[in-house]
């Protein structure tokens, strides 16, 4: 996607040296780009709405051939905002989700979500929409019955006909629950490689 907005750098020798910082000042079509082979905190809630036409993106930019790397938090990172696109990350140790997807129109591609203590990538019963994944690799996340590396939902009221699209995706050797679980509207599992988790692989 081509910026239409304003561009945030953000690294350790840039102006920005966290999401935190910049995450209240996206608007439509704005693009972050954020430094490779550097570890930043997790946290992160992306509030901010884009549109249509003019998604919010959070780009990893990878340094010596690695990924930024966002570790830590309740929620490592939070989709609040609709039309908001994050790729090129590697997103790890949420203690209750590494993912929270709650909105609409949300996307998360080539990246990397790992050691994940619960839920790996959940979406919201009650405030999430549509959400595309793709050329995301999911490992070492989940725990015992109620824990899943990707757990899926929909709100029908207030998002209906929303779309759960996960493709080109790679899940694997993981902890607990089932590696992918769905209880969205539509589901559309495209050219995956699902290996089973501690049940059933979906």
């Amino acid at each position: 996607q081509t910026p239409v907005g304003k561009t945030y750098e953000v690294g350790p020798s840039r102006l920005y040296t966290s999401l935190q910082q910049v995450v209240g000042l996206l608007m439509p079509g704005d693009l972050v780009l954020v430094d490779g082979d550097t570890t930043y905190s997790g946290g992160v809630k992306l509030t901010r709405q884009g549109t249509a036409s003019q998604r919010i993106t959070i780009r990893g930019v990878r340094v010596n051939g690695k990924r930024p790397i966002l570790s830590g938090g309740a929620n490592t990172i939070e989709l609040m905002g609709n039309y908001t696109t994050v790729e090129g990350l590697e997103i790890t140790g949420g203690t209750s989700r590494c993912v929270f997807q709650h909105a609409d129109n949300t996307a998360l591609r080539d990246s990397l979500v790992r050691n994940c203590p619960a839920q790996g990538i959940l979406g919201a019963d009650t405030d999430s929409g549509s959400f595309l994944m793709e050329y995301v690799e999911v490992t070492s996340s989940g725990s015992g019955t109620m824990n899943h590396p990707v757990y899926m939902s929909s709100d029908e009221a207030t998002y209906p006909g929303s779309v759960f699209r996960m493709q080109h995706c790679y899940i694997h050797d993981n902890i607990g629950g089932n590696a992918v679980k769905s209880r969205a509207e539509r589901n559309e599992i495209y050219y995956n490689w699902v290996d089973a988790s501690l049940y059933r692989a979906l």
